[in-house]
Protein backbone atom coordinates (compact mmCIF):
# COMPACT_ATOMS: atom_id res chain seq x y z
CA UNK A 1 0.00 0.00 0.00
CA UNK A 2 0.85 3.87 -0.72
CA UNK A 3 3.32 4.34 2.73
CA UNK A 4 1.60 8.35 2.25
CA UNK A 5 -2.37 6.85 2.23
CA UNK A 6 -1.61 4.23 4.67
CA UNK A 7 -0.84 7.11 7.02
CA UNK A 8 -3.44 8.99 5.93
CA UNK A 9 -5.89 6.62 6.75
CA UNK A 10 -4.17 5.05 9.92
CA UNK A 11 -3.70 8.40 11.51
CA UNK A 12 -7.87 9.59 10.60
CA UNK A 13 -9.22 6.41 12.25
CA UNK A 14 -7.45 7.32 15.87
CA UNK A 15 -7.68 9.53 18.47
CA UNK A 16 -3.84 10.97 18.88
CA UNK A 17 -4.61 13.98 21.70
CA UNK A 18 -2.11 15.01 23.27
CA UNK A 19 -1.16 13.41 26.36
CA UNK A 20 -2.85 10.02 25.56
CA UNK A 21 -1.86 6.59 24.84
CA UNK A 22 -3.50 7.27 21.49
CA UNK A 23 -0.82 9.54 20.78
CA UNK A 24 2.09 7.02 21.66
CA UNK A 25 0.80 4.75 19.35
CA UNK A 26 0.34 7.00 16.13
CA UNK A 27 4.04 7.83 17.09
CA UNK A 28 4.75 4.45 16.97
CA UNK A 29 3.29 4.03 13.56
CA UNK A 30 4.81 7.18 11.77
CA UNK A 31 7.95 5.80 13.10
CA UNK A 32 7.96 1.95 11.85
CA UNK A 33 6.89 3.61 8.48
CA UNK A 34 9.59 6.09 8.24
CA UNK A 35 11.87 3.32 9.29
CA UNK A 36 10.54 1.20 6.52
CA UNK A 37 11.09 4.13 3.72
CA UNK A 38 14.70 4.01 4.99
CA UNK A 39 15.37 7.27 6.99
CA UNK A 40 17.54 7.51 9.72
CA UNK A 41 14.50 6.98 12.89
CA UNK A 42 14.82 8.21 16.09
CA UNK A 43 11.78 8.98 18.95
CA UNK A 44 12.18 11.82 20.97
CA UNK A 45 10.26 11.35 24.59
CA UNK A 46 9.77 14.00 26.65
CA UNK A 47 6.75 14.51 29.41
CA UNK A 48 3.38 16.01 29.64
CA UNK A 49 3.69 16.38 33.46
CA UNK A 50 2.30 19.40 34.23
CA UNK A 51 4.94 21.61 35.27
CA UNK A 52 7.93 22.13 32.96
CA UNK A 53 7.82 25.63 31.20
CA UNK A 54 9.72 25.37 28.08
CA UNK A 55 9.99 28.49 25.56
CA UNK A 56 7.05 30.13 27.54
CA UNK A 57 4.65 26.62 27.65
CA UNK A 58 3.59 24.72 30.64
CA UNK A 59 3.34 21.43 29.58
CA UNK A 60 0.01 19.69 30.09
CA UNK A 61 -1.41 17.04 32.19
CA UNK A 62 -1.53 13.61 30.48
CA UNK A 63 -5.33 12.75 30.36
CA UNK A 64 -7.28 9.71 29.54
CA UNK A 65 -10.99 9.48 28.74
CA UNK A 66 -13.17 6.51 29.43
CA UNK A 67 -16.51 7.62 29.08
CA UNK A 68 -18.82 10.45 28.82
CA UNK A 69 -22.20 11.72 28.51
CA UNK A 70 -24.92 14.62 28.70
CA UNK A 71 -28.85 14.30 29.01
CA UNK A 72 -31.53 16.09 29.73
CA UNK A 73 -33.38 14.60 32.27
CA UNK A 74 -36.60 17.52 32.87
CA UNK A 75 -38.98 18.16 31.31
CA UNK A 76 -38.54 14.77 29.97
CA UNK A 77 -35.52 12.40 29.10
CA UNK A 78 -33.26 12.77 26.31
CA UNK A 79 -29.92 11.06 25.67
CA UNK A 80 -28.23 14.72 24.35
CA UNK A 81 -24.35 13.49 23.50
CA UNK A 82 -22.60 10.54 24.51
CA UNK A 83 -18.55 9.41 24.15
CA UNK A 84 -19.96 6.35 22.15
CA UNK A 85 -21.24 9.01 19.36
CA UNK A 86 -17.78 10.80 19.46
CA UNK A 87 -15.07 11.37 21.62
CA UNK A 88 -15.88 15.42 21.75
CA UNK A 89 -18.85 14.80 23.45
CA UNK A 90 -16.56 15.51 26.82
CA UNK A 91 -14.56 18.77 26.11
CA UNK A 92 -10.81 17.07 25.30
CA UNK A 93 -9.15 17.39 29.18
CA UNK A 94 -12.58 17.86 31.12
CA UNK A 95 -11.47 16.47 34.70
CA UNK A 96 -13.65 13.51 35.37
CA UNK A 97 -17.26 13.36 37.58
CA UNK A 98 -20.91 14.02 37.67
CA UNK A 99 -23.26 16.43 38.37
CA UNK A 100 -26.81 16.77 38.08
CA UNK A 101 -29.10 19.63 38.61
CA UNK A 102 -30.67 23.05 36.64
CA UNK A 103 -29.65 24.80 33.74
CA UNK A 104 -28.87 28.20 33.48
CA UNK A 105 -27.43 30.13 30.79
CA UNK A 106 -25.04 32.35 32.73
CA UNK A 107 -25.30 35.89 33.55
CA UNK A 108 -22.47 38.10 32.81
CA UNK A 109 -21.33 37.66 35.86
CA UNK A 110 -22.41 34.07 36.35
CA UNK A 111 -24.01 35.15 39.92
CA UNK A 112 -26.81 33.04 38.94
CA UNK A 113 -24.83 29.82 38.96
CA UNK A 114 -24.18 28.31 42.10
CA UNK A 115 -25.48 24.90 42.26
CA UNK A 116 -26.42 24.84 38.80
CA UNK A 117 -25.64 23.09 35.92
CA UNK A 118 -24.62 25.88 32.86
CA UNK A 119 -24.77 26.19 29.33
CA UNK A 120 -22.25 28.40 27.51
CA UNK A 121 -20.63 29.31 24.68
CA UNK A 122 -17.22 30.43 26.51
CA UNK A 123 -13.89 29.59 25.83
CA UNK A 124 -13.97 26.23 27.82
CA UNK A 125 -10.85 27.20 30.36
CA UNK A 126 -12.83 30.39 31.25
CA UNK A 127 -16.03 28.15 31.48
CA UNK A 128 -14.28 25.97 33.66
CA UNK A 129 -12.16 28.85 35.37
CA UNK A 130 -15.47 30.80 35.91
CA UNK A 131 -17.78 27.81 36.96
CA UNK A 132 -15.23 27.05 39.41
CA UNK A 133 -14.97 30.71 40.70
CA UNK A 134 -19.27 30.61 41.06
CA UNK A 135 -19.73 27.32 42.55
CA UNK A 136 -21.32 25.58 39.71
CA UNK A 137 -21.71 22.31 39.37
CA UNK A 138 -20.76 21.15 35.80
CA UNK A 139 -20.47 22.74 32.06
CA UNK A 140 -22.46 22.07 28.74
CA UNK A 141 -20.24 23.49 26.14
CA UNK A 142 -21.17 24.04 22.59
CA UNK A 143 -19.77 26.55 19.85
CA UNK A 144 -22.17 27.90 16.91
CA UNK A 145 -21.17 27.26 13.58
CA UNK A 146 -22.55 26.46 10.32
CA UNK A 147 -22.48 22.63 10.22
CA UNK A 148 -23.87 20.72 13.02
CA UNK A 149 -20.78 19.33 14.47
CA UNK A 150 -18.75 19.09 17.75
CA UNK A 151 -15.94 21.30 17.94
CA UNK A 152 -12.36 20.17 19.29
CA UNK A 153 -11.35 23.27 22.35
CA UNK A 154 -9.58 21.35 25.03
CA UNK A 155 -8.66 22.35 28.47
CA UNK A 156 -4.89 21.02 28.24
CA UNK A 157 -4.86 21.38 32.02
CA UNK A 158 -1.44 21.59 34.33
CA UNK A 159 -0.87 20.70 37.63
CA UNK A 160 -1.95 24.51 38.80
CA UNK A 161 -5.12 24.26 37.43
CA UNK A 162 -5.68 20.88 39.40
CA UNK A 163 -4.76 23.15 42.45
CA UNK A 164 -6.52 26.02 41.48
CA UNK A 165 -10.02 25.24 39.82
CA UNK A 166 -12.62 22.73 41.24
CA UNK A 167 -12.55 19.90 39.22
CA UNK A 168 -16.14 19.60 37.52
CA UNK A 169 -16.95 17.60 34.66
CA UNK A 170 -17.40 19.67 30.95
CA UNK A 171 -19.27 18.03 28.65
CA UNK A 172 -19.97 19.09 24.92
CA UNK A 173 -23.65 19.34 22.66
CA UNK A 174 -23.65 20.05 19.00
CA UNK A 175 -25.49 23.45 17.65
CA UNK A 176 -28.78 21.93 17.19
CA UNK A 177 -29.03 20.48 20.77
CA UNK A 178 -27.69 23.68 22.31
CA UNK A 179 -30.46 25.56 20.29
CA UNK A 180 -33.23 22.68 21.52
CA UNK A 181 -31.88 23.57 25.18
CA UNK A 182 -32.52 27.31 24.80
CA UNK A 183 -35.99 26.65 23.54
CA UNK A 184 -36.98 24.29 26.40
CA UNK A 185 -35.49 27.19 28.75
CA UNK A 186 -37.29 29.98 26.94
CA UNK A 187 -40.71 28.08 28.05
CA UNK A 188 -40.02 25.69 31.14
CA UNK A 189 -39.03 26.99 34.73
CA UNK A 190 -37.17 23.77 35.08
CA UNK A 191 -34.82 22.33 32.44
CA UNK A 192 -32.66 19.56 34.07
CA UNK A 193 -29.53 17.62 32.99
CA UNK A 194 -27.20 14.74 34.60
CA UNK A 195 -24.13 15.09 33.16
CA UNK A 196 -21.19 12.59 33.75
CA UNK A 197 -17.30 12.41 32.64
CA UNK A 198 -15.05 9.23 33.51
CA UNK A 199 -11.51 10.72 33.32
CA UNK A 200 -8.02 10.91 34.79
CA UNK A 201 -5.17 12.94 34.88
CA UNK A 202 -1.49 11.76 34.86
CA UNK A 203 2.54 11.58 34.09
CA UNK A 204 2.65 10.58 30.00
CA UNK A 205 4.76 10.32 27.11
CA UNK A 206 5.63 13.14 24.83
CA UNK A 207 7.13 11.86 21.49
CA UNK A 208 8.74 13.34 18.52
CA UNK A 209 9.53 10.90 15.94
CA UNK A 210 12.46 12.70 13.87
CA UNK A 211 14.15 11.15 11.19
CA UNK A 212 16.78 12.00 8.77
CA UNK A 213 17.94 11.99 5.16
CA UNK A 214 21.33 13.05 4.99
CA UNK A 215 21.88 14.71 7.46
CA UNK A 216 24.58 18.06 7.82
CA UNK A 217 26.84 18.87 10.12
CA UNK A 218 26.57 22.49 7.86
CA UNK A 219 23.03 23.18 7.14
CA UNK A 220 19.45 21.21 7.37
CA UNK A 221 15.74 22.09 6.04
CA UNK A 222 13.45 21.03 8.98
CA UNK A 223 10.27 19.89 7.46
CA UNK A 224 7.13 19.31 10.61
CA UNK A 225 4.07 18.43 10.92
CA UNK A 226 1.72 18.17 14.24
CA UNK A 227 0.44 14.49 14.46
CA UNK A 228 -1.87 15.12 17.36
CA UNK A 229 -5.49 15.63 17.14
CA UNK A 230 -8.69 14.33 18.14
CA UNK A 231 -10.17 11.77 15.70
CA UNK A 232 -10.98 11.62 12.58
CA UNK A 233 -8.77 15.00 12.28
CA UNK A 234 -7.87 14.21 8.46
CA UNK A 235 -6.99 17.21 7.31
CA UNK A 236 -6.20 18.87 10.46
CA UNK A 237 -3.23 17.08 10.77
CA UNK A 238 -3.27 13.70 9.39
CA UNK A 239 -2.54 15.22 5.68
CA UNK A 240 0.05 17.09 6.97
CA UNK A 241 1.50 14.22 8.51
CA UNK A 242 1.31 12.22 5.49
CA UNK A 243 2.64 14.87 3.84
CA UNK A 244 5.85 14.54 5.32
CA UNK A 245 5.83 10.46 4.12
CA UNK A 246 4.85 12.01 0.66
CA UNK A 247 7.69 14.47 0.45
CA UNK A 248 10.05 11.69 1.98
CA UNK A 249 9.49 9.16 -0.67
CA UNK A 250 9.86 11.53 -3.25
CA UNK A 251 13.35 13.00 -2.02
CA UNK A 252 14.52 9.71 -0.92
CA UNK A 253 15.12 9.32 -4.86
CA UNK A 254 17.10 12.05 -5.35
CA UNK A 255 18.02 13.96 -2.01
CA UNK A 256 19.49 17.30 -1.86
CA UNK A 257 23.53 17.43 -2.17
CA UNK A 258 24.14 20.65 -0.04
CA UNK A 259 22.13 20.55 2.97
CA UNK A 260 20.27 17.37 4.59
CA UNK A 261 17.06 17.18 5.41
CA UNK A 262 15.14 16.40 8.76
CA UNK A 263 11.39 15.14 9.32
CA UNK A 264 9.59 16.08 12.17
CA UNK A 265 6.40 14.77 13.34
CA UNK A 266 5.49 16.43 16.74
CA UNK A 267 2.81 17.07 19.21
CA UNK A 268 1.72 20.67 18.06
CA UNK A 269 3.50 23.10 19.60
CA UNK A 270 4.76 21.53 22.89
CA UNK A 271 6.81 18.72 21.20
CA UNK A 272 8.29 21.37 18.93
CA UNK A 273 9.47 23.74 21.94
CA UNK A 274 11.17 20.44 23.27
CA UNK A 275 12.51 19.83 20.66
CA UNK A 276 14.22 22.91 19.98
CA UNK A 277 15.21 23.23 22.73
CA UNK A 278 16.93 20.00 24.03
CA UNK A 279 17.26 18.27 21.04
CA UNK A 280 18.35 20.36 18.02
CA UNK A 281 21.97 20.23 17.87
CA UNK A 282 22.26 20.13 13.96
CA UNK A 283 21.83 23.83 12.08
CA UNK A 284 19.23 24.70 10.32
CA UNK A 285 18.74 26.46 7.30
CA UNK A 286 14.82 26.68 7.16
CA UNK A 287 11.51 25.39 8.44
CA UNK A 288 8.31 24.10 5.77
CA UNK A 289 5.35 23.27 8.16
CA UNK A 290 2.78 20.92 6.68
CA UNK A 291 -0.42 21.68 8.62
CA UNK A 292 -4.21 21.17 6.54
CA UNK A 293 -2.73 20.59 3.68
CA UNK A 294 -5.81 18.45 2.01
CA UNK A 295 -9.07 20.24 2.45
CA UNK A 296 -11.62 20.58 -0.36
CA UNK A 297 -11.81 23.26 -2.38
CA UNK A 298 -15.16 22.79 -2.89
CA UNK A 299 -16.63 21.02 0.42
CA UNK A 300 -14.71 23.40 2.63
CA UNK A 301 -14.70 27.05 0.65
CA UNK A 302 -10.85 26.30 0.87
CA UNK A 303 -7.34 27.96 -0.96
CA UNK A 304 -4.25 26.39 -0.95
CA UNK A 305 -2.59 29.42 1.36
CA UNK A 306 1.07 30.14 1.92
CA UNK A 307 1.68 31.36 5.28
CA UNK A 308 4.84 33.49 4.66
CA UNK A 309 7.69 34.20 6.92
CA UNK A 310 7.56 37.76 9.10
CA UNK A 311 9.92 40.92 7.20
CA UNK A 312 13.29 40.04 9.36
CA UNK A 313 13.08 36.55 8.38
CA UNK A 314 12.17 36.93 4.73
CA UNK A 315 14.03 33.12 2.90
CA UNK A 316 14.74 31.81 -0.39
CA UNK A 317 11.59 29.24 0.43
CA UNK A 318 9.14 31.95 0.35
CA UNK A 319 9.97 32.92 -2.69
CA UNK A 320 10.28 28.84 -4.49
CA UNK A 321 7.24 27.64 -2.55
CA UNK A 322 5.11 30.21 -3.48
CA UNK A 323 6.56 30.16 -7.22
CA UNK A 324 5.91 26.12 -7.15
CA UNK A 325 2.36 26.66 -5.65
CA UNK A 326 1.22 29.01 -8.65
CA UNK A 327 2.96 26.88 -11.46
CA UNK A 328 1.17 23.64 -10.29
CA UNK A 329 -1.88 24.88 -9.35
CA UNK A 330 -2.69 26.80 -12.66
CA UNK A 331 -1.95 23.99 -14.81
CA UNK A 332 -5.10 23.12 -16.50
CA UNK A 333 -5.82 20.02 -15.23
CA UNK A 334 -5.86 21.80 -11.78
CA UNK A 335 -6.90 24.97 -11.65
CA UNK A 336 -7.38 25.47 -7.87
CA UNK A 337 -7.24 28.68 -6.07
CA UNK A 338 -3.64 29.72 -4.05
CA UNK A 339 -3.52 32.62 -2.28
CA UNK A 340 -0.72 34.37 0.59
CA UNK A 341 -1.03 35.79 3.77
CA UNK A 342 1.73 37.36 6.15
CA UNK A 343 3.35 36.15 9.33
CA UNK A 344 0.85 34.49 12.09
CA UNK A 345 1.58 32.11 15.11
CA UNK A 346 -1.05 29.02 14.49
CA UNK A 347 1.12 26.41 14.46
CA UNK A 348 4.37 24.67 14.42
CA UNK A 349 6.45 26.87 11.94
CA UNK A 350 6.01 29.63 15.18
CA UNK A 351 8.59 28.42 18.11
CA UNK A 352 10.99 27.98 14.76
CA UNK A 353 10.79 31.76 13.98
CA UNK A 354 10.98 33.07 17.75
CA UNK A 355 14.20 31.15 17.35
CA UNK A 356 15.26 33.34 14.34
CA UNK A 357 15.14 30.10 12.26
CA UNK A 358 12.55 30.73 8.74
CA UNK A 359 9.77 29.04 8.81
CA UNK A 360 6.49 29.00 6.46
CA UNK A 361 3.72 27.53 5.91
CA UNK A 362 1.73 26.12 3.08
CA UNK A 363 -2.32 25.53 4.62
CA UNK A 364 -5.57 24.79 3.20
CA UNK A 365 -7.97 27.75 4.61
CA UNK A 366 -10.70 28.36 5.40
CA UNK A 367 -12.11 24.64 6.35
CA UNK A 368 -15.39 24.39 7.30
CA UNK A 369 -14.74 21.12 9.18
CA UNK A 370 -11.91 23.22 10.84
CA UNK A 371 -11.56 21.38 14.42
CA UNK A 372 -14.63 19.28 14.20
CA UNK A 373 -15.95 15.85 14.49
CA UNK A 374 -16.62 16.44 11.22
CA UNK A 375 -12.80 16.37 9.74
CA UNK A 376 -13.10 13.53 7.91
CA UNK A 377 -11.61 11.88 5.03
CA UNK A 378 -14.46 12.76 2.31
CA UNK A 379 -13.84 16.18 3.16
CA UNK A 380 -10.38 16.12 1.89
CA UNK A 381 -9.03 16.40 -1.66
CA UNK A 382 -6.12 13.98 -3.34
CA UNK A 383 -5.26 16.51 -5.77
CA UNK A 384 -4.55 19.39 -3.29
CA UNK A 385 -2.24 17.09 -1.05
CA UNK A 386 -0.63 16.02 -4.18
CA UNK A 387 -0.17 19.47 -5.42
CA UNK A 388 1.29 21.03 -1.83
CA UNK A 389 3.15 17.85 -1.24
CA UNK A 390 5.19 18.47 -4.93
CA UNK A 391 5.53 22.10 -4.40
CA UNK A 392 7.84 21.64 -1.27
CA UNK A 393 9.24 18.78 -3.07
CA UNK A 394 10.12 21.17 -5.77
CA UNK A 395 10.93 23.97 -3.43
CA UNK A 396 13.77 22.01 -1.64
CA UNK A 397 15.14 20.82 -5.12
CA UNK A 398 15.02 24.76 -6.27
CA UNK A 399 16.63 25.72 -2.61
CA UNK A 400 19.47 23.10 -3.60
CA UNK A 401 19.89 24.46 -6.67
CA UNK A 402 19.10 28.22 -6.27
CA UNK A 403 17.07 30.23 -9.07
CA UNK A 404 18.20 33.87 -8.21
CA UNK A 405 15.45 34.96 -11.35
CA UNK A 406 12.40 33.01 -8.98
CA UNK A 407 13.96 35.16 -6.06
CA UNK A 408 14.15 38.40 -7.46
CA UNK A 409 10.55 37.89 -9.31
CA UNK A 410 8.93 36.91 -5.95
CA UNK A 411 10.52 40.14 -4.25
CA UNK A 412 9.58 42.60 -7.16
CA UNK A 413 5.92 40.85 -6.45
CA UNK A 414 5.66 41.55 -2.92
CA UNK A 415 7.18 45.24 -2.72
CA UNK A 416 4.74 45.72 -5.31
CA UNK A 417 2.13 44.67 -3.54
CA UNK A 418 3.29 46.53 -0.19
CA UNK A 419 4.19 50.08 -2.39
CA UNK A 420 -0.07 49.65 -3.13
CA UNK A 421 -1.10 49.70 0.25
CA UNK A 422 1.69 51.61 2.28
CA UNK A 423 4.42 53.12 0.31
CA UNK A 424 5.91 54.19 3.12
CA UNK A 425 6.22 50.61 4.54
CA UNK A 426 7.40 49.45 1.55
CA UNK A 427 10.37 51.75 2.22
CA UNK A 428 11.24 49.53 5.46
CA UNK A 429 10.36 46.31 3.30
CA UNK A 430 12.89 47.41 0.77
CA UNK A 431 15.48 47.09 3.39
CA UNK A 432 14.85 43.70 5.12
CA UNK A 433 14.31 42.60 0.80
CA UNK A 434 18.01 43.85 0.26
CA UNK A 435 19.17 42.30 3.59
CA UNK A 436 17.81 39.19 3.45
CA UNK A 437 17.47 38.60 -0.43
CA UNK A 438 20.27 40.23 -1.28
CA UNK A 439 17.81 42.41 -4.10
CA UNK A 440 18.75 46.04 -4.61
CA UNK A 441 15.44 48.13 -4.00
CA UNK A 442 15.90 52.11 -3.53
CA UNK A 443 15.50 52.97 0.28
CA UNK A 444 16.84 55.45 2.95
CA UNK A 445 15.25 53.41 5.73
CA UNK A 446 18.15 51.47 8.13
CA UNK A 447 18.09 50.52 12.09
CA UNK A 448 19.32 53.39 14.05
CA UNK A 449 19.90 51.28 17.63
CA UNK A 450 21.44 48.53 18.67
CA UNK A 451 19.91 44.93 19.59
CA UNK A 452 18.67 44.08 22.50
CA UNK A 453 17.55 40.60 22.55
CA UNK A 454 14.18 39.17 24.05
CA UNK A 455 14.18 35.29 25.63
CA UNK A 456 11.97 33.65 22.38
CA UNK A 457 8.99 32.27 24.01
CA UNK A 458 5.61 31.73 22.73
CA UNK A 459 3.90 34.88 23.85
CA UNK A 460 0.64 34.72 25.30
CA UNK A 461 0.16 31.11 24.65
CA UNK A 462 1.18 30.05 27.90
CA UNK A 463 -2.69 28.32 30.26
CA UNK A 464 -1.37 28.79 33.32
CA UNK A 465 -4.73 30.51 34.76
CA UNK A 466 -3.42 33.75 36.02
CA UNK A 467 -0.83 34.10 33.53
CA UNK A 468 -4.27 32.66 30.74
CA UNK A 469 -6.75 35.35 32.06
CA UNK A 470 -4.69 38.10 32.39
CA UNK A 471 -2.77 37.70 27.81
CA UNK A 472 -6.66 37.50 27.59
CA UNK A 473 -7.43 40.90 29.13
CA UNK A 474 -4.45 42.28 26.77
CA UNK A 475 -5.67 40.08 23.68
CA UNK A 476 -9.35 41.48 23.75
CA UNK A 477 -8.13 44.79 23.15
CA UNK A 478 -5.88 44.62 20.60
CA UNK A 479 -6.41 41.16 18.43
CA UNK A 480 -3.26 40.62 16.89
CA UNK A 481 -1.23 41.64 19.81
CA UNK A 482 0.22 37.96 19.88
CA UNK A 483 1.72 38.48 16.66
CA UNK A 484 3.00 41.87 17.65
CA UNK A 485 5.00 40.29 20.86
CA UNK A 486 6.32 37.57 19.03
CA UNK A 487 7.67 39.65 16.08
CA UNK A 488 8.91 41.90 18.65
CA UNK A 489 11.24 39.21 19.97
CA UNK A 490 12.28 38.30 16.22
CA UNK A 491 13.51 41.83 15.53
CA UNK A 492 14.96 42.24 18.64
CA UNK A 493 17.80 40.20 17.31
CA UNK A 494 18.55 43.11 14.84
CA UNK A 495 17.35 46.82 16.37
CA UNK A 496 16.38 48.08 19.23
CA UNK A 497 12.31 49.19 20.53
CA UNK A 498 12.37 52.59 18.38
CA UNK A 499 13.13 50.69 15.31
CA UNK A 500 11.06 47.54 16.10
CA UNK A 501 8.02 49.60 16.27
CA UNK A 502 8.70 52.05 13.16
CA UNK A 503 8.86 48.06 11.85
CA UNK A 504 5.95 47.11 13.23
CA UNK A 505 3.78 49.45 11.97
CA UNK A 506 4.75 48.86 8.29
CA UNK A 507 4.15 45.48 8.34
CA UNK A 508 1.43 44.98 10.30
CA UNK A 509 -0.42 48.47 10.50
CA UNK A 510 -1.72 50.59 13.05
CA UNK A 511 -1.89 49.44 16.75
CA UNK A 512 -2.72 50.25 20.36
CA UNK A 513 0.72 51.57 21.40
CA UNK A 514 0.98 52.04 25.13
CA UNK A 515 -1.10 48.67 25.04
CA UNK A 516 1.82 47.35 23.11
CA UNK A 517 4.75 48.61 25.30
CA UNK A 518 2.50 47.21 28.35
CA UNK A 519 2.73 44.27 27.20
CA UNK A 520 6.17 43.87 26.38
CA UNK A 521 6.88 45.29 29.69
CA UNK A 522 4.51 42.49 31.58
CA UNK A 523 4.78 39.17 29.13
CA UNK A 524 8.20 39.55 27.51
CA UNK A 525 11.99 38.89 29.29
CA UNK A 526 15.18 40.15 27.99
CA UNK A 527 17.73 37.25 27.47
Amino acid sequence: MDPAKKIWGLLSSMDRLQGTTGLIEASRIIAQEADDLGLDVVTHEYQYDGNETVMGLTMPLGWELTGGFCELTSPHRELLSSFEEHTLAVVPYSPGGTAQGSLVIPLPDWSNTNGKIVLTDEEPLIALHKASEHGALGVIWYQDRDVDVYTYRGLFLCETHLRELKMIPMVQVKPSAARKLKRLMSSNNSVEAHLEVNSSFKVEKMPVVEARLNASEKANVVLTAHYCHVGPGSDDNASGSAGLVRVAQKLIKNPPKNFGVIFLWVPEHYGTVQWLEKDATLPMEANINLDMISASQLLSNSAINLNHNPWPLLHSTDAYLWFHLQDLANHPSKLLKVTEQGYGLGSDHAPFTLKGIPGIMPITWPDRFYHSSGDYLDKTDWNVFELITEAVVRTINTLDNPEENIVRGWAHHFYGTEVAKNPQGAQILAYFLNSRLNTDFETTWLPSEAASPFKPIMPLQNRQMSYFLQARTFKEKQNNLDVLLAETIILSQFMGMDDIETVLKAELGDFDLQLYQDAVSRFLEKL
